[in-house]
């Protein structure tokens, strides 16, 4: 167990944080329907990384046993990425800690890696099309635990984070730093990004985005990749965060090259490069009847369709 004074002082500093978070999701109330933010500056909280001596538990064999290595640090920041965007850490009206990750049934790919590497179970959420991954037993939620405290951001995760590290006694660690090799990106984006393509002044447009509820949580996409950030009123309001520039897609396609994404929507990626061919050979607009044309039904359809 941790010394008292270590923990007071842990608290403190988190308290500090989630507060400095509320006053940052405060200028939502001011910004209209479909207002477009232009850059932003955003100065990630900076750290010492302390992931490679990450400890828990009481005994020094069962702290050994689950230190984090590097191996690890890829799929640890991915984890915690999709965590952020579709997943929560509960506690139970009894004190039980547990994880749930929920997402579409085309996707039981990307949460069958999850459980063989933390164990928990998946099951089909009753009246919609989704699933559900569930994790509760203590050796996995503290491996869970060991391998994504430093790496959780979202507004409402980090309080939920906080809570479990008071539950098992470790101290909270800060997020760490984001760049353009960071597999939270990619996490993230498996769990609220988008792919699509859609006509505009009759010519296709592409874009990549990423949604959330707040602001805060799709800033680090802008402050990365560039793009822009919209904020629309409907479903109970939500910003998002794109890029359309050929650029731009082709510079975050070169990151998705190194943090692949494990979600269905790595079906769309691979067929960017094939899209923009087309799309310079206008096979949109050629004789319905010619090779170039069916060329482009060709995608299309698998475009709809991933394997």
């Amino acid at each position: 167990m941790w010394p008292l004074n270590v923990m007071l002082m842990q608290c403190a500093i988190c308290e500090n944080y989630l507060l400095s978070y509320v006053d940052t999701i405060d200028i939502s109330a001011i910004l209209p329907i479909l207002v477009k933010i232009p850059h932003m500056k955003w100065n990630s909280q900076v750290t010492k990384s302390r992931r490679s001596s990450f400890l828990v538990g009481t005994s020094e064999t069962t702290r050994t046993s689950i230190r984090i290595s590097n191996q690890f640090n890829g799929f640890s920041e991915w984890l915690a990425g999709l965590i952020d965007g579709d997943g929560s850490l509960l506690i139970s009206k009894k004190g039980y800690p547990s994880c749930e990750i929920t997402v579409g049934l085309e996707d039981e790919p990307m949460l069958r890696v999850i459980q063989n590497e933390l164990g928990g179970s998946i099951k089909i959420r009753s009246g919609v099309k989704a699933l559900r991954y569930r994790l509760h037993n203590k050796p996995g939620m503290m491996k869970l635990l060991g391998l994504i405290n430093g790496l959780i951001r979202n507004t409402a995760r980090i309080k939920q984070l906080h809570h479990l590290c008071a539950i098992y006694g470790v101290p909270f660690i800060y997020p760490d730093k984001l760049h353009n090799k960071h597999y939270w990106f990619t996490g993230f984006f498996d769990a609220d990004g988008t792919v699509t393509y859609s006509l505009k002044n009759k010519d296709p447009q592409l874009t990549i985005s990423v949604t959330n509820k707040l602001l805060v949580d799709v800033l680090p996409y802008q402050e990365v990749f560039g793009g822009y950030i919209y904020y629309d009123r409907s479903q109970n309001g939500y910003y998002k965060w794109s890029i359309q520039k050929r650029e731009s897609i082709m510079e975050i396609l070169e990151y998705f090259k190194i943090c692949r994404s494990k979600s269905i929507k790595s079906h769309r990626l691979h067929l960017i490069k094939e899209y923009y061919n087309l799309k310079d050979l206008s096979a949109f607009k050629a004789s319905p009847d010619s090779s170039l044309f069916k060329a482009w039904l060709n995608f299309n359809e698998k475009w709809n369709t991933p394997n």
